[in-house]
């Protein structure tokens, strides 16, 4: 009943993403990554991964560009053959090439930093609620990545925020004993404290 929620979920928030027009895209990109400086989580972060978005997803790259400005580390997640993600340093003029799914990835995969020593994770999705409740594409690649954050309570790190457009929230998303919750969202009209307060600046 989950599974089939969930993709009905996903089938109508698709569809909502697709319909905004590019100049919408830019505008609001540029103004979530205003907000997300003001995130206190992003204060007191050093080591952030972010995405390259892909298709219609949220545009990351103005993100990117507040982390690298704040003189913090970026770094990118790869897809292994297994679904799950390591992650690699990113700087800013380093070779992308595209993966088997045409997803941006780092070409040097040298630079790696265990997912547990991550301060925050910025991911793409599909839908969320003010619960902190995510879906992404299905494939689980970060709730298996990130695994480790529901086994054991003493890994508090890394935070994960959802970055997107606002007609992405749901009033509820369905979910399943592994997934993996938001600490916060951010988007063009603001930020979300997923940890049980909704207001402007998270301080």
């Amino acid at each position: 009943m989950s599974a089939r929620l969930k993709q009905e979920l996903r089938k109508i928030y698709y569809a909502k993403r697709r319909e905004i027009p590019t100049l919408v895209r830019q505008q609001t990109s540029r103004m979530a990554a205003d907000y997300f400086l003001q995130l206190d989580l992003f204060e007191h972060s050093q080591h952030i991964a972010c995405y390259t978005p892909f298709r219609d997803e949220f545009d990351s790259i103005p993100v990117i560009q507040k982390i690298w400005q704040a003189n913090k580390l970026c770094y990118l997640p790869i897809l292994t053959e297994k679904k799950e993600l390591f992650f690699v340093r990113y700087n800013e003029g380093d070779k992308l090439i595209t993966n088997r799914y045409s997803i941006l990835e780092p070409h040097n995969t040298l630079r790696r930093i265990q997912a547990q020593d991550l301060d925050m994770v910025v991911t793409p999705l599909v839908v969320f609620d003010t619960d902190g409740h995510r879906l992404g594409t299905g494939g689980g690649y970060y709730d298996r990545t990130f695994a480790f954050l529901r086994q054991n309570e003493k890994h508090k790190k890394p935070w994960m925020v959802g970055l997107c457009f606002s007609i992405q929230q749901a009033e509820q998303v369905p979910t399943d004993p592994w997934d993996i919750n938001l600490q916060a969202v951010v988007t063009e009209n603001g930020m979300i404290d997923c940890r049980g307060l909704d207001n402007t600046n998270m301080n």
